[in-house]
């Protein structure tokens, strides 16, 4: 396995360092013989420099002791004596170590460095990110730690171009980038990807509390040949910290506003043996940010995590780790909020209106909405308690053999994920649109993989699988309009979902500093199950669904996608252009449908088609330095499936129990084009600043959609927009360090200000409720480092300090419902952290 040990310079010597950008470091230091992956930690630690290990099969390998005065290369030249590695140094005060070729190349003399190389995994190994050729927006443990990033919709507030939040509900996360995301009751054809330890999450667990991470990498821009899952829009890899990583055992407690209690913590047994074992586990407590008008509160937080790594290192090439983890969460979840109705809808039809439209009083929405506005906007009238209670469960093995010249891996992994929810979805008394769902699923993945040199050529080529299948009851209770003669349904959706996929990448170098990539990959995906949809019957079971005359449906799908790239390095940047394709699969409605609808019970995959040029890398002006990364890319969407929502009867059989909810059709192509960006700044060694931006232009180009549908794409399908996705977002984040006299530590200010132009959360174009104008939002950290010259930080905090209110999604927001509602956004919070690090 690649390990990285990082360990961060002490920062009141770091004025010093950049006076000296030419010249070695020289200090006295004293490191034992050890492991090496244990030792050039502590030579970092008393060096005050990063050192990066990239030598897959040496970590446990012994060296040399060393004492005395000496600079960091010579130090690291005795440490390593016998080992056959290579020390090269990449940054003003960063080393990286990794095998010595067998036949060593001419090696040009390094451009002078104006800061630490990142490394990133974007490609399943560990790498500079200038060599990467796509844009990828990193954030390391301190940086969120600054803006208390507590889960991915935290990540997403201050991530330009990113949007994580719940959709409807806190049970159904959706995740857009790049104008993409995901269906909306479909947990398995995802346009965005999360990854933990290199293995596909499912849909639901996307939105867990994020603790003990060592980096976040978003990358964005279709993934079609590398990572598990073929995506259209991105991944996100979520990697934590590792055992033998150099991370010593914390403990770490947050207390804030709205009841806020959180306690974090990891220790780490055995870090310089074969063997060593990391547990980390977190408690998050946090009252509800919105009333409810029947009493108590609502979308509030009360999680316990925990995860466990244990790295198996002996002498030799085999490394294994195995990674178990867990969350329990039993809370309330996000509530909708009343916040217009539509002038018709189904509220208003002869049948429904004594009793949803009775012109006063509790029978009537309209009266509902006049009350909601005396109410105040972070109260709810809904007359369903929410309910959100999750149980996840995961095992992560990762085993390899080999080192930088051969390398094999077998990546697996189980999830099961078990979720009760309850919602209503028109925020009043009601019974418009109430639901609720018991989840039970379990993921198996199983990933075999090959990666290595051959000459001057780095490949990776390996086969992919994942299914996804019901491990209990999938049942969801829809009440829409429940009234007399009309009782709610029972709507069952057993399904099983498998991919399999070969995939292969390889980079060669045209010329120096030029390279090319091209990979291909083919995926083959099928789905199939039973549905139901009933007042009566509750099928627990898939053989339940099919004794009880629920449909049989499958499809199969498979597409060839691909990457093409050419990277150009020049000096400490580098220029790319890349094409991709990638796709979503196909699949069929549910359940079987009946009358005009007949002909619509499949709907067939989606293609996204991009081309992209960036630069990145870094700059130097006088006394100022920092780096930079841009993109501009442009992409055809070909077709795409959309949701449509018919009322009951629509397809005019008049028979409700084929009535869908919502069914997919593949009917509009698109274009999305757009511009990313980020430029960092260092004036001087204690003030930093980071602007980033993310631009969007995405527009139908074509819509086919039959005469009896189009009256359900709204009065101008051709410009519908696309939701969720905002056309400009940006990022200011300014960082201002305080040195403090010695063993008193030293101050740090944060700020940041996350700018969002206006969203749209429904397509149509004249919809007036699903828009939230444009808002900004301003965050902030004063921290103590190292106190009293102690492993000891303290921290005041605060989110949104302008108590700015906004819609952070849509709820239900279909004319056919006749009321509208939104997911308010996070209020103000404030708090203070502390964290103790055991060094």
């Amino acid at each position: 396995m690649f390990v990285r040990i990082v360990c961060t310079s002490i920062l009141s010597a770091a004025a010093a360092t950049m006076a000296m950008d030419a010249q070695a470091r020289t200090g006295t230091v004293d490191v034992p013989a050890q492991r090496l992956s244990v030792a050039i930690a502590e030579l970092a630690r008393q060096a005050q420099v990063e050192i990066l290990l990239n030598a897959p099969g040496l970590e446990e390998r012994r060296t040399r002791s060393i004492r005395g005065s000496m600079d960091v290369e010579d130090a690291l030249k005795h440490m390593t004596e016998g080992l056959r590695v290579s020390i090269r140094r990449v940054g003003r005060s960063v080393y990286i170590i990794q095998p010595a070729r067998s036949r060593p190349a001419r090696v040009e003399a390094p451009a002078p460095s104006i800061g630490p190389e990142i490394l990133v995994t974007a490609r399943r190994r560990p790498e500079s990110g200038a060599e990467v050729p796509l844009l990828i927006a990193r954030s390391d443990p301190d940086a969120l730690r600054r803006r208390a990033v507590r889960t991915l919709a935290d990540l997403a507030r201050v991530t330009p171009g990113f949007v994580a939040t719940g959709q409807t509900s806190s049970a159904t996360p959706l995740l857009v980038m790049r104008g993409q995301r995901r269906s909306i009751s479909d947990q398995n054809r995802l346009p965005l990807v999360v990854y933990q330890e290199e293995v596909p999450l499912p849909n639901q667990a996307a939105l867990s509390p994020l603790y003990d991470i060592a980096s976040i990498e978003i990358l964005r821009g279709p993934q079609g040949t590398l990572f598990g899952r073929n995506t259209t829009s991105g991944a996100i890899l979520l990697h934590s910290v590792k055992p033998g990583d150099g991370v010593p055992s914390y403990v770490e407690a947050d207390a804030g506003n709205y009841g806020m209690n959180r306690i974090e913590g990891a220790v780490e047994l055995s870090p310089a043996g074969a063997w060593s074992l990391r547990i980390a586990a977190q408690r998050m407590r946090r009252d509800g940010f919105i009333r409810m008008a029947s009493g108590g509160r609502a979308d509030d937080a009360h999680s316990d995590a925990a995860r466990a790594v244990l790295r198996l290192a002996p002498e030799g090439r085999f490394r294994s780790l195995l990674t178990l983890d867990m969350l329990n969460a039993d809370e309330r979840g996000s509530v909708q909020i009343l916040t217009g109705v539509y002038g018709g809808g189904s509220a208003r039809t002869e049948e429904n209106a004594p009793y949803f439209d009775c012109g006063q009083g509790a029978c009537d929405v309209d009266a509902l909405l006049e009350q909601q506005q005396r109410l105040g906007r972070r109260t709810s009238q809904s007359g369903l308690s929410p309910l959100f209670r999750r149980r996840f469960r995961g095992v992560t093995n990762i085993i390899e053999y080999g080192d930088d010249d051969l390398l094999l891996r077998n990546i697996a992994g189980w999830r099961s994920t078990r979720i009760v929810n309850a919602l209503d979805g028109d925020g009043t008394p009601l019974a418009i649109n109430d639901l609720g769902a018991r989840t039970n699923l379990r993921q198996l993945t199983e990933e075999v993989q090959v990666q290595g040199r051959w000459g001057g050529a780095r490949y990776i080529a390996g086969l992919f699988f994942l299914e996804s299948a019901p491990s209990g009851t999938m049942l969801q209770k829809s009440a829409q309009f429940t009234r007399p003669g009309k009782p709610a349904d029972f709507i069952a959706n057993y399904q099983t979902f498998r991919s399999a996929a070969l995939f292969g990448q390889v980079a060669v170098p045209l010329a120096p500093r030029l390279t090319a990539d091209l990979g291909l990959r083919y995926t083959g995906e099928r789905v199939r199950g039973c549905s139901l949809r009933s007042a009566n019957a509750e099928p627990q079971s898939h053989n339940d669904c099919i004794g009880m005359g629920g449909s049989l449906s499958s499809f199969t799908s498979g597409r060839l996608t691909w990457t093409a790239a050419l990277t150009r390095r020049r000096g400490e940047s580098s220029l790319y252009l890349t094409s991709r394709r990638a796709f979503r699969s196909g699949g069929y409605n549910s359940p079987a449908l009946g009358g005009a609808l007949a002909p619509f019970q499949q709907f067939g995959p989606e293609s996204f088609t991009d081309l992209e040029a960036g630069a990145k890398g870094r700059w130097t002006l006088g006394p100022i330095h920092g780096s930079y990364a841009a993109a501009i890319y442009a992409g055809l969407y070909r077709n795409i499936q959309r949701a449509l929502f018919p009322g009951p009867g629509f397809d005019g059989d008049g028979d409700p129990g084929n009535d869908p909810i919502s069914f997919y059709v593949n009917v509009s192509r698109a274009r999305v084009m757009g511009m990313d960006g980020e430029l960092a700044a260092n004036a001087g060694s204690h003030l930093r600043a980071t602007v980033s931006f993310s631009y969007v232009d995405a527009r139908y180009t074509r819509v086919d959609a039959p005469a009896l549908l189009a009256p359900l794409l709204g009065s101008d399908p051709i410009n519908n927009r696309f939701s969720y996705t905002p056309r400009f977002s940006g990022t200011v984040s300014l960082v201002r360090e305080f040195p403090l006299p010695d063993r008193l530590g030293r101050l740090e200010l944060e700020i940041d200000y996350s700018y969002v132009s206006t969203i749209r959360f429904a397509e149509r174009v004249n919809d007036r409720f699903g828009v939230q104008p444009a808002y900004g939002l301003l965050g902030g950290a004063i921290s103590w480092r190292r106190v009293g010259g102690r492993a000891l930080d303290l921290e005041i905090w605060g989110r949104n300090l302008t108590d700015r209110y906004y819609a952070s999604a849509g709820g239900t927001l279909n004319p056919m419902f006749t009321a509208a509602t939104i997911i308010p956004g996070a209020p103000r919070t404030f708090g203070v952290r502390m964290r103790y690090s055991f060094e």
